[in-house]
């Protein structure tokens, strides 16, 4: 009787010692999947962070070649009406004049 006595005791030792190894490694893998997982919300953020940089500097490039674009446009149709000034310039004076003197 007491050797089945003891069988029970060491049993139960054995099993609250299988008990406390899984407690354990629950918590083992709970913070594992804890730090894993901010690792991975870092890891996003950066990523995030990258593109938007990214993202930013491709938009200031377009920006910039629009810019550029009506700028060159700008220059084109301010050229246009220079040339069109000096070529006209005397004959809208004469006009001009002639048309206040009456003439």
């Amino acid at each position: 009787m007491e050797d089945l006595i003891m069988k029970i005791i060491s049993i139960e030792e054995k099993a609250q010692e299988v008990i406390k190894d899984a407690k354990k490694a629950d918590k083992e893998l709970e913070s594992r999947i804890n730090d894993e997982s901010h690792q991975m919300e870092k890891d996003i953020k950066k990523k995030m962070t990258a593109k938007n940089v990214m993202l930013q500097e491709r938009e200031a490039q377009e920006a910039d070649k629009k810019i550029e674009a009506i700028n060159v446009n700008t220059n084109r149709h301010l050229a246009e009406l220079e040339k069109k000034y000096s070529d006209h310039k005397d004959a809208w004076v004469n006009e001009i004049v002639k048309n206040i003197i009456g003439r």
